[in-house]
């Protein structure tokens, strides 16, 4: 399996959505071309160019499922900014802008038509599910996409001005939550809501990644989710799915990557372990 970095930042801290861009150096797009089989790696709010590139690349590396004419490639997008945290509302237009720079990519540089699948961690979900949603408008096949503590609201599966489409569209989603992520059960409902503001859009206030998949108004979540809730006797907190930017995993994170490894393999039914 090869490892890649594709970059949408224009600056290490913060900055604007690029396009996307391999970084320089081997491997190279020539080389991405030629793969059968890509995963796409998406990190969440307030993770830096390097934290993020040292994050994903060891995660990818657990990723084995892909396979020797793999590939898994960690997206860099600029979800943080020099203010820290207080940044979170106004990142969710960064998120959409790369998730369209980003299917972008997938469709106009890869003309092997690979099969393509994505593991995102918090607000990164929101760019895989906007990715994903790109992609169906552009008919470009979705296989796995696995959403690890998830930072979008919990009905937005089911909803068709949301994520609905982009749900039924991949051949699997897979859900992980978990009922102890304190940013989730404190933090989410505040910045989201303040973010709902400015964009004049509805909110349940409640996480994906929190409380798992549930039904809104009128909403209904596709067969293909299939959601895994892990055990709140294992204290799995926000920060418990990738590793450091050491590549040092703990006991959950190393878990969060065999529950991803699992999606990739197309492995039924998905467990936490």
């Amino acid at each position: 399996m090869l490892s890649f970095v594709l970059d949408l930042r224009s600056a290490p801290v913060g900055g604007a959505v690029v396009p996307a861009v391999l970084t320089q150096g081997k491997p190279t797009l020539d080389q991405l071309q030629r793969c059968t089989d890509i995963v796409f790696l998406v990190h969440g709010f307030n993770v830096d160019r390097a934290d993020g590139a040292a994050e994903l690349g060891a995660f990818g590396q657990r990723l084995t499922a892909v396979g020797d004419a793999g590939a898994a490639v960690a997206v860099l997008w600029p979800g943080d900014s020099a203010i820290g945290p207080l940044s979170y509302p106004f990142e969710t237009n960064k998120a959409d802008d790369s998730a369209v720079e980003l299917a972008t990519f997938i469709g106009e540089q890869l003309p092997q038509s690979p099969r393509v699948s994505f593991v995102g961690h918090s607000l990164g979900c929101r760019v895989v599910m906007e990715t994903v949603r790109q992609l169906w408008i552009k008919n470009v096949p979705v296989s796995q996409v696995c959403l690890m503590a998830a930072a979008i609201d919990n009905d937005s599966l089911g909803v068709e001005v949301e994520y609905q489409r982009a749900a039924l569209f991949a051949s699997r989603t897979g859900v992980l939550y978990s009922p102890s992520d304190r940013v989730l059960k404190d933090a989410y409902p505040i910045g989201n809501l303040v973010s709902a503001f400015l964009h004049a859009a509805a909110t349940t206030d409640a996480a994906l990644g929190y409380s798992g998949p549930r039904p809104g108004s009128g909403a209904a979540t596709p067969a293909q989710v299939q959601a895994v809730g892990i055990p709140s006797a294992d204290n799995v907190d926000h920060g418990d799915y990738l590793p450091n930017p050491a590549g040092v995993f703990n006991g959950s994170q190393a878990s969060a990557a065999r529950f991803a490894n699992a999606m990739l393999a197309g492995t039924a039914p998905l467990v936490y372990t």
